[in-house]
């Protein structure tokens, strides 16, 4: 990924989707800010106990300095699921509770509407972009283990494919900064829902433990919706071993920030 200092706000670009010019895309880092403490300094996550103006005034710069209409920056509401919704002209001439409701439980979001930008929150899960050059389609996607077990990668190409006509063999897509399978160790609880390719034992002594790779997962997800392999770019990126320059829920707990991983066709 390309680094970019933007008003001391630093943020990850992927290489292959910055040469589009009709695109704007982001992965943020956790500096740039006014956080403090366990949130320091760009936490762009409302639910983790930060104060909210600090959230706010922190989304205000992000869309300040990469030129976003703050009205028209979606979140969804994460909650590991596998569902994906698509952002349409109505949902913006919805009430706040009617868009609150629409994007509760939801991973994923799809639009082809300008101006709209589309950001998950991520702290270790893994963020994936996806962009339609031909249909000018956009989706980004919140997976954690639990939405790549769901196949939400998949099953958010699919719907693309179903309501915008796209074909997997135009989709360009980033798989950004999340926790690596150097250091992701999880419980038999888990690795026992991944296919073996997906993990490898971590200590011989601990045979309930294993290190789950998640970025190959997702990678897997988009090969098998039909992108080809050269328009994935995968960041290998860790986020829980760089705490200069990322939050990870894993290493500092849930109490720290959130960074936004994003999308906007111009």
């Amino acid at each position: 990924m390309i680094s970019y200092d933007k008003k001391e706000l630093f943020v990850l670009q992927f290489a292959g989707l910055s040469d589009f010019p009709g695109l704007i895309h982001f992965s943020t880092t956790r500096m740039g800010g006014c956080s403090t403490d366990n949130y320091a300094t760009l936490n762009l996550g409302f639910n983790s106990g930060d104060l909210p103006e600090r959230v706010t005034d922190n989304r205000l710069k992000l869309c300040d300095v990469l030129g976003i209409n703050p009205a028209w920056l979606v979140f969804p509401k994460q909650t590991h699921s596998a569902t994906a919704r698509i952002i349409t002209a109505r949902y913006f001439a919805s009430g706040k509770e009617e868009r609150k409701h629409f994007l509760n439980e939801t991973d994923a979001v799809i639009t082809n509407m300008k101006g709209v930008c589309l950001a998950i929150k991520t702290a270790d899960c893994v963020p994936v972009l996806v962009y339609d050059l031909k249909q000018k389609v956009v989706a980004a996607i919140h997976a954690g283990w639990r939405g790549t077990v769901q196949g939400i990668v998949l099953k958010t190409i699919n719907l693309m494919t179903e309501e915008f006509g796209s074909k997997p063999s135009d989709l360009f897509a980033g798989i950004g900064p999340s926790i690596s399978p150097e250091v992701y160790e999880v419980g038999e609880e888990v690795w026992r829902l991944f296919a073996p390719e997906f993990y490898h034992a971590a200590d011989p002594s601990e045979t309930d433990k294993r290190l789950l790779d998640i970025w190959s997962a997702n990678f897997k997800q988009l090969i098998l919706a039909g992108v080809p392999p050269d328009q994935i770019e995968v960041a290998k990126i860790c986020t829980f071993s760089d705490p200069d320059r990322f939050f990870s829920a894993r290493r500092d707990g849930q109490q720290t920030g959130r960074m936004a991983t994003g999308i906007m066709l111009r």
